[in-house]
């Protein structure tokens, strides 16, 4: 018979492992586990913090005991502060303050909140020197941690801490010293340049994980390694003083407003340039200041200036442009529940947040501070990027996280931001980004609709810079081009046929008059020459008879030359005959340049033709597709209810799988579309507009009729014309499918109720317009260029209006902006002039 006994309490333990397990996983590098300790000296509302990194290489070379100290001006630590803070892991006496709302005395909102940054001294090193002076009292404590004990024993409780008290005169604050460090060689081999010219590694790691761009929050870092002070802060600021281009963030209640300004050096030539290039910049910008250009832009350019907002900008800026961007108004905005469920939704406010960028290339120079170009460029590429810091304190992120080198290409035409040149910061604040949350090995945001939304309206940034930049490089071209043709007594806006025409008869005349030139050369040199000949003929009689027979050789010598520069003149003259004989076979390359010219032209409007239709064809592919899929859905579902129900009639049966083959075999058919197929471009036929429009409300009708959107067609003058139909159909298509994106958008967001389309015919024009948000201010003048998008990137390729001008353009006809504006204050009406295909009743 077994003895029974009664039930037993057992309590959950931790092996001492699970401190170092959890300083391995949760604290990256030692770099990190650093900055998690000088976190601690920010939420202790200290004004400096130092790190006095010691190698344990002394003067001598000796090899000594290295280590790393952290001093700050904090409030301190009472002995409550060290057993709930330090030595209760995972206890965050933080988290509770934000939780609450409760700053700290600076009004700080605490960064730390997990309870685990404590871990990075253990990271560090196995020991760890605590001593701490209490806001307040008179009183210093010390602790002692040794992380190599809990490694003996078999619970944390095994371990005995000693904590020394002492009576102190100091100010309040704290100090840590790590000793017996896990990776000495990692900082000595960080330090090696720190105390010569340049950057060391430790700084340019440092400048990832503690902002570079001053101490705007309030706590300034100090270093020194080996006795020797390092800035942390200077050398940013002269690389920025040298900016060609820097760019100002600030978001604030739904609202992102950005400044650019660009300096006369962003236009100068790089080192290789060509001496032409140099020339003209010096010519056109730097000799005035940039004055005449930015004459030019005003008069030649008014449209896209009132657009980016352009106006001259302080110097050494030459201009500045401004733009605004609402959260509500971008593409796809993420939307969270105001409240419980049930409740409104609206865009997840990431929270205000500020930050600069700057573009430094310093093709020719570099600053004082550095000794040479090459070295500049090397402390230039480890600075690049544009990072992000909380409360001055770095969130690590993927390199190039905004996506510059994604968009970036080779082609002397890309203007955009180039990542290795791009310096900034983004700063963010625990108090007032809180919704933007860290992943807990510090790596990232965690993918919350905040976050989407914060990088939505840094996409929104990008997209301006590159508008941006595009539109002033693209002005300098044109502007220098404008100027050569107008110095050659030509009209700028002359077109390509002119402009060949104009070569051709410069060509002609200047090789008639040429010719006439040396023909009359000629027969002055054959004048001259025979004229020579006479007289030579007379000296030479003259003196034989005169020294009788005897030759003066100086005389001789100056027939001699006088005959020889003769035959340099005949030698130089027919040089010059035959260069403009050959002269004449140009005339068959300019025009062979005219026909280029021509057939290029022809192309062009077919190549345009065919991109309008894989557009639309794009498009239509997706719907069938979309309807495919649901007749393979519901033919799936059919069989297998027939199979549940028992149901075995085999025609049923049959039609069935004959539907989900049929939809199968069309996707597939959908997947090899090929959207290059041209319509019959030739076949052109007379349409009536107002039935032609009702034909597409009734196909887009259809297609819109399980969603929220009306479209509706409205006469009031009909009148007929003569086009491709298809090419009509593309242009059409383009605007409701554009119209149809943004209506669900605002749509989705509650902002529109009842989306509507409208179509209205008044001879010969046809305005198509909707009821949604309009077009943004800031493309209201460059909508119709090309690769000109508000689309969420990967959603559209701004091509679609830009093809529609093109379509239109080919038949005499245009397509603008109404000048009408909306509630919003927004243009929104497209005005379709149909004059060039109208034939009369």
């Amino acid at each position: 018979m077994s003895e029974t006994h009664g039930p037993e309490v057992f309590h959950l333990e931790v092996h001492p492992s699970v401190v170092f397990k959890l300083g391995e996983d949760l604290i990256t590098d030692s770099m990190q586990a650093l900055i998690e300790l000088v976190k601690n000296s920010y939420d202790a509302d200290g004004t400096w913090a130092e790190i006095t990194i010691d190698t344990g290489l002394s003067a001598a070379g000796k090899q000594e005991q290295p280590s790393i100290k952290l001093s700050d001006n904090g409030s301190g630590m009472t002995i409550e502060d060290i057993r709930r803070g330090w030595l209760t892991i995972s206890n965050s006496v933080k988290r509770e303050m934000k939780a609450r709302g409760i700053a700290t005395d600076r009004g700080r909102t605490p960064l730390g909140d997990k309870g685990l940054g404590r871990l990075g001294a253990q990271r560090l090193g196995d020991v760890v020197t605590i001593v701490t002076r209490p806001k307040g009292g008179n009183v210093e404590y010390e602790l002692t941690i040794d992380w190599r004990e809990f490694q003996s024993k078999s619970s944390l409780s095994e371990v005995d801490l000693t904590l020394l008290s002492r009576p102190t005169s100091k100010r309040h604050g704290t100090t840590l010293t790590i000793t017996e460090l896990r990776e000495p060689e990692q900082w000595r081999n960080a330090a090696m340049s720190s105390t010569g010219e340049g950057a060391s590694a430790l700084q340019k790691d440092l400048s990832v994980m503690i902002s570079p761009y001053g101490d705007e929050r309030g706590l300034k870092i100090l270093l020194k390694v080996d006795g020797e002070r390092i800035d942390l802060y200077e050398l940013p600021k002269r690389v920025r003083r040298a900016a060609e281009l820097r760019y100002f963030l600030d978001y604030a209640d739904g609202t992102l407003e950005i400044v650019g300004e660009a300096a006369l050096s962003y236009w100068a030539p790089q080192d290789r340039a060509k001496p032409e290039d140099r020339a003209a910049f010096e010519a056109l910008l730097h000799s005035d200041a940039g004055n005449a250009f930015m004459d030019w832009l005003h008069q030649s350019r008014a449209r896209q200036m009132e657009a980016f907002d352009c106006h001259r900008a302080d110097s050494p800026y030459l201009l500045r442009a401004h733009r605004s961007f609402r959260l509500a108004d971008l593409d796809n905005v993420a939307l969270h529940r105001t409240g419980g469920i049930g409740s409104d939704s609206a865009p997840a406010d990431p929270g205000k947040f500020n930050g600069e960028v700057d573009y430094v290339t310093l093709g020719q120079g570099q600053p004082d501070a550095f000794g040479s170009r090459s070295e500049f460029r090397t402390y230039l590429k480890s600075l690049a990027g544009l990072r992000v810091y909380r409360d001055g304190f770095g969130v690590r992120m993927d390199e190039d996280w905004v996506g510059l080198r994604k968009s970036q290409t080779s082609g002397s035409s890309f203007y955009a931001l180039r990542p290795e040149n791009t310096l900034g910061f983004i700063d963010i604040s625990a108090r007032d980004n809180g919704q933007l949350i860290e992943t807990t090995d510090r790596e990232g945001f965690a993918d919350t609709p905040h976050y989407r939304n914060f990088m939505a309206l840094l996409q929104a940034w990008r997209s301006f810079t590159e508008q941006f930049q595009t539109f002033i490089r693209r002005s300098y071209n044109e502007y220098r081009q404008e100027t050569s043709i107008s110095a050659a007594g030509l009209d700028p806006e002359a077109s390509t046929e002119v402009l060949i025409q104009h070569v051709e008869n410069t060509h002609k005349r200047t090789i008639v008059t040429a010719k006439q030139h040396i023909k009359s050369i000629r027969k002055d040199a054959d004048e001259a020459s025979k004229g020579h000949e006479r007289v030579a003929k007379e000296l030479d009689a003259s003196q034989r008879s005169l020294f009788a027979g005897a030759v003066d050789p100086a005389i001789e010598k100056e027939l001699t030359n006088l005959r020889a520069r003769e035959k340099r003149t005949e030698e130089s003259v027919s040089g010059i005959e035959a260069i403009f004989d050959s002269l004449d076979s140009e005339q068959a390359v300019l025009d062979v340049l005219k026909s280029q010219s021509e057939q290029i032209r022809s192309q062009l409007a077919q190549t345009w033709e065919t991109v309008s239709l894989g557009l639309t064809a794009e498009a239509v592919s997706h719907e069938v597709a979309h309807v495919a899929e649901g007749i393979s859905v519901r033919s799936t579902q059919l069989r297998k209810y027939l199979a549940e129900a028992e149901i075995a009639d085999r025609r049923i049966l049959n039609y069935v799988q004959y539907i989900q083959s049929a939809a199968s075999a069309l996707k597939r058919q959908l997947g090899h579309l090929n959207p290059s197929l041209r319509y019959m471009r030739e076949r052109r036929e007379r349409l009536c507009v107002s039935s032609f429009c009702e034909e597409m409300v009734g196909y887009h009708r259809e297609r819109l009729s399980k969603g929220p959107i009306a479209i509706v067609v409205s006469v009031e003058r009909d009148f007929d014309v003569e086009v491709n139909r298809g090419k009509l159909t593309q242009v059409i298509d383009n605007l409701v499918l554009n119209s149809e994106y943004w209506l669900l958008q605002d749509h989705r967001m509650g902002v529109q109720e009842a989306p509507e389309i409208s179509i209205r015919v008044n001879s010969p024009v046809v305005t198509v317009s909707d009821n949604g948000r309009g077009i943004d201010k800031s493309v209201e003048a460059t909508l119709f260029e090309p690769f000109i998008s508000f689309k969420k990137r990967g959603e559209g390729r701004g091509l679609g209006l830009y093809v529609v001008t093109q379509l239109l353009d080919s038949e005499g006809c245009t397509i603008e902006l109404a000048s009408e504006r909306n509630v919003n204050g927004r243009l929104f009406k497209f005005r379709l002039d149909l004059g060039g295909m109208r034939v009369e009743a």
